[in-house]
């Protein structure tokens, strides 16, 4: 059968067919309709589909962040995978980011992927832990330091995330803080200097940033004074064992485990261990 791999942008179409196909790839019924028209916003020109017989069988995106690019939502249609397409896929993807000279390029593999990308010459670094927490749950209370992002603090947040993220994200920040109003904060301290933030997406906590621990609870009870969805997940970098903790504690279940990887010139980015949670495993 014929396969067409092409990079293009979604179409309002593509969103629908896309969330099919990870559905039909990873299972469960999560709508990611909303995560698929957020990533198309932050990088349009980041995503490698492919087609057979007209059909989509698999796809991957990426978001360049300049000094690194992050990859997210691998997946091959059930009735398409052991073809060699996912091998295809990753290296259009890397021939491309490639030619934009991105150093690195790092991901959170499966297990079931994780030998594809090691024969990419990735490597594995880190775990990345997705944590649940079912049902609805008696809200905390908001404590008063934090407060909602306006929008004068976004310069200012966008660099103080830039060490511990290692790489500049405005648009991912700006574009989740025009989603989500009302369902991100920050902590300010005594010398008026961002010390912490956090988004509360609508079944998801992350991104999630924080000097010390305690500034980064004070942050977690502003999220849990939010409503949501039947569940919410927090998908936390297994380095930062303060987040591993305060999750347990206030009664999140650890699900899957990915293995943080990366391929490249120079050593990973950032600060893992102050990254209470991540925007997501597609987008880092």
């Amino acid at each position: 059968m014929p396969l067409t791999i092409s990079s293009h942008p979604l179409s309002d179409h593509d969103f629908q067919t896309a969330d099919a196909l990870l559905a039909s790839a990873f299972g469960g019924s999560t709508n990611r309709i909303f995560d698929l028209q957020l990533y198309s916003q932050v990088q349009p020109d980041g995503w490698v589909l492919a087609w057979q017989d007209e059909k989509l069988a698999g796809m991957v995106g990426a978001v360049n962040y300049g000094l690194f690019a992050h990859v997210g939502y691998m997946a091959v249609h059930p009735e398409a995978q052991r073809q060699g397409i996912g091998l295809a896929l990753m290296q259009s993807l890397l021939e491309g980011l490639e030619r934009q000279k991105v150093p690195l390029v790092t991901l959170d593999a499966s297990a079931a992927g994780q030998p594809l990308y090691e024969k990419l010459g990735f490597v594995a670094y880190d775990e990345t832990l997705t944590f649940h927490r079912q049902g609805k749950f008696q809200p905390c209370a908001q404590h008063p330091r934090a407060r909602a992002i306006s929008p004068r603090d976004l310069d200012e947040l966008i660099e103080f995330d830039r060490g511990f993220f290692g790489a500049e994200r405005g648009k991912v920040l700006r574009a989740y803080w025009e989603a989500l109003p009302g369902r991100a904060f920050l902590l300010r301290n005594e010398r008026d200097q961002i010390s912490g933030y956090l988004f509360a997406q609508k079944s998801r906590i992350g991104p999630w940033v924080a000097r010390l621990p305690q500034e980064a609870e004070v942050l977690f009870r502003a999220a849990l004074s939010l409503p949501y969805d039947d569940s919410v997940s927090v998908v936390a970098p297994a380095k930062n064992r303060d987040a591993i903790h305060m999750l347990k504690r206030y009664e999140f279940e650890q699900g899957r485990a990915n293995r943080h990887m990366a391929r490249g010139l120079g050593s990973l980015p950032g600060q893992r261990e102050q990254v209470y949670a991540q925007t997501s495993l597609s987008m880092g």
